[in-house]
């Protein structure tokens, strides 16, 4: 059988069913390429378990799935990704692959930032489509995720905008980079999205050294988030209780 289970932003967020299904399984792989800890790490995890574990990278994932399958058929494995597994296309596809090859399949929630975003004060059930941030690069420049901010605040909703990783490349981005980027397109596309709204900014969401900030975008930008992986909401229509949540809980100025 292949688990897909979801370890939460750190260890301590695993739950006793993921628990018991980690300790049953012969061999345990954790994606390693689309997210991390806010806090802790896989030697952390190990010690929790008692069992090592062996990490994936992107081309393990991408083209080397069909041996992980094979495996699964004899015994049990368990594929682990950080955060909630199925809040993103690849491990749905991942469960979708193991379907069709008859691999009988499991799969174990964990946490995820989406359990989180209220904790800025904003209302979850007033965000829209989430979106990422990418690194531009040469030849590489879309736009989709300013798209999707635009259509999100047409429609008076938050924005969660989740923060490009490159793993192999150890890089994360940062919440100023983000803003930088935001403003370049909203620019280019001569609107002012950035400018009317409420950004708040979420760093280490999770951890010990979470860190939550709400402002303008200048404010964010000048706001020392040290903590990752980083994200920003671009915030709809708010409500009263909602200025009075991100003033509490996100440090809003008067």
């Amino acid at each position: 059988m292949l688990y897909i289970i979801g370890l939460g932003l750190k260890p301590k967020h695993l739950t006793i069913e993921a628990i018991e299904a980690l300790k049953s399984c012969r061999k345990i792989l954790v994606e390693d390429y689309t997210s991390g800890y806010s806090e802790g790490s896989k030697d952390d995890l190990e010690d929790m378990l008692g069992k090592s574990s062996t990490a994936l990278s992107r081309f393990d994932v991408e083209q080397g799935f069909d041996a992980v399958l094979e495996e699964a058929r004899k015994t049990d494995v368990a594929l682990c990704v950080y955060g909630n597994p199925l809040n993103a296309t690849t491990h749905i596809q991942m469960l979708l692959d193991a379907e069709k090859k008859n691999v009988k399949t499991k799969v174990v929630p964990g946490l995820s930032i989406f359990e989180f975003v209220s904790f800025t004060g904003l209302e979850r059930y007033k965000f829209g489509r989430t979106t990422s941030i990418v690194f531009h690069e040469p030849g590489y420049e879309p736009e989709g995720f300013y798209n999707a901010i635009l259509e999100n605040k047409k429609a008076g909703l938050h924005t969660l905008c989740l923060l490009d990783i490159m793993k192999d490349e150890k890089k994360m981005m940062d919440i100023g980079h983000a803003i930088t980027l935001l403003e370049s397109l909203e620019e280019k596309q001569e609107k002012s999205v950035l400018a009317e709204s409420i950004l708040v900014g979420m760093a280490g969401i999770g951890s010990s050294k979470e860190q939550i900030k709400a402002g303008t975008s200048e404010q964010l930008r000048k706001f020392p988030f040290t903590s990752y992986p980083q994200s920003i909401v671009v915030c709809g229509k708010l409500n009263e209780k909602e200025i009075e949540g991100l003033k509490k809980l996100g440090g809003l100025d008067e």
